[in-house]
């Protein structure tokens, strides 16, 4: 590693100083950045005057994963993951690769100036089909793709802004307000006052085209983009609808869908809340009243719905966790030099007086894996459901010159009592399946477990309608 100081040395570090204050931690608080180190990553002074932002937000992303990811990670397989999201950019737009420029050795300098280079060649021969700006975040999107973590990622600027309203709270995006789940995607969740619930759209309602084009085949994450879309414009789905099967086509016109992070109600003799994310102080505060409240009803238990939360800040997790577990540890986290820092609840002041379930699936990651892990160490809830996500590290989002930014992980993350998470998961005390089958039919098969479960330990009538 160099240390001779040079002018791109010193803007890079003095950039990353100034966006250091916006830097949101995701799941733990990592240590400060450091500033890159690595010489040669830009073009001589008088160049860098007319460099874009857009290769500066490469340089930035490279040095950032080589010197803060959680563990070291080899030079030459990062530039190599660089030139082939360059040619899956490419081969999408119809574009035969040219091949890629090779490089002996592991030298880091000289691995970046190559892909560098190759970007500005690309852009000079297929600029009017793939602009410089996204041949860079295809370059970017490949390297963050090469530690395959889930918690590394290329965030496009429009990504980054609707990830800095989500952490302010406000989570509002245009679509249709229905969540799904795969493989086939299966609304399981329709939220109030959205197109999906204008138009009827009901839990166990599966989609089979968008616009025409048929579903079978795509990731959730490719129909949930072609689902997306500004506000007021009109989208059509294929929906095989739970009632009878039948396939219809209906036309949505797309609105500013608002996500409530916390929603409370009575299920029968117990009360339901549901949690989808830690973005900010408040969610405790929300989730606190709800159960006292719950309580003061004359609920005889209370179940934590967990499923499908993606996590995020570890400070109100951590705050949340005090509220439910007593002190001690609640997780573990080893930086990329092996220091391990043991988290622990300290001044807990517990608020449930009825047993409590948790329900958690793969869709429930990071914070809301560490959550759930803490109350099963720590006995004081059961957990039915599926494993979760297996998708836990400490990250923070670093924005980039030309306004993307690199969701990185800087630590790895344990449980408190030192099991692993990430790629693991967490394993439920009660494993149960969502029943789409019976979703269609309007049962809620593990909100319908989770009541039994508190009908035997805790009395009280069931509940006759567990899905709505």
């Amino acid at each position: 590693m160099r240390t001779a100081p040079t002018i791109w040395r010193r803007v890079l570090a003095l950039f990353l100083s100034l966006v250091l204050t916006t830097v949101s931690v995701a799941l733990a608080h990592a240590a400060p950045l450091s500033a890159p180190s690595l010489q040669g990553l830009a073009p001589t002074e008088a160049a860098q005057s007319t460099e874009s932002d857009s290769l500066k937000a490469l340089a930035e992303a490279y040095v950032l994963l080589l010197e803060r990811y959680a563990v070291p990670l080899d030079p030459a397989g990062l530039a190599k993951a660089g030139n082939d999201g360059l040619d899956a950019a490419l081969a999408q737009a119809g574009i035969t690769p040219p091949p890629s420029l090779r490089v002996h050795g592991d030298d880091p300098v000289q691995l970046f100036a190559n892909l560098r280079y190759r970007i500005q060649s690309l852009a000079t021969q297929y600029g009017n089909t793939l602009p410089q700006s996204e041949l860079v975040a295809a370059a970017i999107r490949g390297m963050a793709q090469y530690t395959d973590d889930a918690h590394t990622n290329y965030v496009s600027p429009e990504e980054y802004a609707e990830y800095l309203e989500w952490s302010r709270g406000a989570v509002t995006y245009g679509g249709i307000g229905a969540r799904m789940r795969g493989p086939a995607p299966t609304v399981i969740e329709v939220f109030p006052g959205s197109p999906a619930e204008q138009v009827g759209l009901q839990p166990g309602d599966t989609i089979v085209s968008v616009d025409g084009r048929p579903v079978d085949g795509l990731r959730l994450e490719e129909v949930v983009d072609l689902v997306r879309g500004a506000a007021g414009t009109p989208v059509t789905l294929g929906v095989q609808r739970a009632s009878n099967s039948q396939v219809e086509q209906i036309t949505l016109v797309r609105a500013e869908v608002s996500v409530p992070f916390v929603q409370a109600r009575r299920v029968g003799a117990f009360g339901l809340v549901q949690l989808r994310g830690f973005p900010e102080p408040s969610v405790v505060r929300e989730v606190e009243q709800a159960i006292v409240r719950l309580q003061a009803e004359g609920a005889r238990g209370i179940i934590l719905d967990l499923r499908g939360n993606s996590g995020g800040r570890v400070d109100v997790g951590s705050d949340l966790l005090a509220r439910f577990v007593p002190d001690g540890p609640i997780y573990q986290a080893v930086d990329r030099e092996g220091h391990r820092e043991v988290v622990n609840v300290r001044n807990a002041r517990p608020i449930l007086t009825v047993p409590l379930v948790v329900l958690i699936d793969e869709g429930t990651a990071s914070m809301g894996e560490v959550f759930a892990a803490a109350v099963k160490e720590h006995a004081v809830g059961h957990l039915i459901g599926t494993k979760t996500a297996g998708a836990v590290a400490a990250s923070i989002y670093v924005p980039l010159s030309d306004g993307s930014a690199l969701q990185l992980s800087v630590e790895q993350v344990y449980t408190g009592g030192g099991a692993l998470l990430d790629k693991v998961g967490v394993t439920p005390d009660e494993t149960v399946e969502l029943d789409l089958d019976a979703l269609r039919r309007g049962h809620d098969t593990q909100l319908e477990h989770a009541i039994a479960y508190l009908q035997r330990v805790a009395g009280g009538p069931v509940a006759t309608s567990a899905a709505r």
